[in-house]
């Protein structure tokens, strides 16, 4: 059987395409250093490659988010440090100013500094970062607290919302505080939640009861304080009654018992104005206390933040490993193949000039 030239041709033009092809494909894996370009070069490898650029991509992501949430909390441990200082003043101007020996200069004086401390909590209280609110809860687009001339209180407008921010696939981590809430479980940055009530006995021998209530209106937890002397039972002038729900109703009770007033304005005797004063030394004292707890939250907050970066870096080491495996071209082996396809397409060309020299007559007996 006689072979045709048009065969001939065909064989060589493909066999030189097919060497050309794989000479153009190893010396862009030279050129990239990558052995896989294309879907096409290796199909199983190419799914396991965008599985691990997929999961890096994710882990880079989770360590945006741990930076962010890190930032996140170092600002609200700094306003938490100025809320605990404010409140230490105030404890020793209660301390210094709680008893009646004192001028009317010097209670104005008193009065002013308390006003002076409860403006500033105020302000500590609807901190932003950014633009949001950070003691607001999922509420976090308003003011965390705002003064109700209404009910003569500090009213808190925001909610227990907890935001949460994701730190692995299946691990959150809370970022916030919350202002107030009525759920005990929740720490809380600007008041503190009993289990239940305490008692306490004043100088003069009048016993002060604090009670939790909560407060379905405003979703927070009221402490009611009850001033009685067991020696006076049933007596006005000896019995008082005064609430709060956060350190900004604190300071201002005390202002106005400075002043010998309620909160309202209403005249306030003596005895009972100093009474309240000394009442709300203890309360002061339960409230750097819920501080340095929440405080505490931060920093064990910032150490599972820490400990799961150094997760999410080895596990990212792991994966970078592993596409590097897949996709990456072994330098040595590809130099010596395109050394061997450059020698078998260069012999194919020798070949093919000697053979397509040949006329049709050469093939003729």
């Amino acid at each position: 059987m006689r072979i045709s030239s048009n065969l001939l041709y065909n064989q060589l033009l493909r066999g030189l395409n097919d060497n050309s092809s794989k000479l153009t494909d190893i010396s862009i894996q030279l050129s990239t250093g990558k052995k896989i370009n294309k879907p096409s070069d290796d199909v199983l490898g190419t799914s396991q490659d965008l599985g691990y650029k997929l999961s890096i991509s994710q882990n880079d992501q989770y360590e945006s988010n741990i930076t962010g949430a890190n930032n996140y909390l170092d600002f609200s441990d700094t306003v938490l440090s100025q809320v605990s200082d404010t409140l230490g003043s105030l404890q020793k101007l209660i301390s210094d100013g709680g008893d009646t020996s004192g001028s009317a200069d010097d209670r104005a004086s008193y009065a002013d500094q308390a006003a002076t401390l409860r403006d500033y909590l105020l302000d500590l209280s609807n901190s932003k970062y950014g633009d949001r609110y950070i003691y607001s809860g999922f509420q976090s687009d308003q003011k965390a607290y705002v003064y109700d001339a209404a009910n003569h209180i500090y009213a808190y407008q925001g909610d227990s919302g907890q935001l949460k921010l994701s730190i692995d696939k299946e691990m959150t981590q809370t970022i916030n505080f919350v202002g107030s809430s009525a759920d005990s479980t929740i720490a809380t940055a600007f008041s503190y939640t009993l289990q239940a009530s305490e008692t306490t006995t004043l100088s003069d021998g009048s016993l002060v009861t604090y009670t939790p209530v909560s407060d379905p209106v405003y979703g927070v937890t009221n402490i009611e304080v009850a001033i009685t002397h067991p020696d006076h039972p049933g007596d006005s002038n000896y019995e008082d009654s005064f609430s709060f729900s956060n350190f900004m109703d604190i300071a201002n009770i005390a202002n106005k018992a400075w002043q010998y007033q309620n909160v309202d304005g209403t005249a306030l005797s003596e005895s009972k104005s100093m009474n309240r004063i000394a009442a709300l030394g203890i309360p002061l004292e339960k409230a750097q206390e819920q501080v340095l707890t929440v405080q505490s939250e931060v920093g064990i907050r910032q150490t599972n933040l820490k400990d799961q970066t150094t997760r999410l870096d080895a596990n990212t080491v792991s994966l970078q490993n592993a596409q590097s495996q897949t996709e990456d071209a072994n330098m040595d082996e590809t130099i010596i193949d395109l050394q061997k396809i450059s020698t078998a397409l260069e012999a194919l060309r020798l070949s093919s000039s000697k053979v397509l020299s040949k006329s049709l007559f050469d093939f003729l007996t």
